[in-house]
């Protein structure tokens, strides 16, 4: 994964403070895949 571990903290942390801690958060797209380079970050929230 292509993010850090500061990073991913932080989305989740923001994630629980505006939908709650039942809330589901999946990364997705390039970010995934450590060979690809660049994108954005693709996030699929479940509320």
């Amino acid at each position: 994964m292509r993010l850090n571990v500061e990073e991913k903290n932080k989305i989740i942390q923001y994630a629980k403070v505006f939908f709650g801690n039942e809330a589901n958060l999946y990364l997705f797209g390039s970010r995934v895949d450590d060979a690809k380079k660049w994108g954005d970050i693709d996030l699929f929230l479940e509320s």
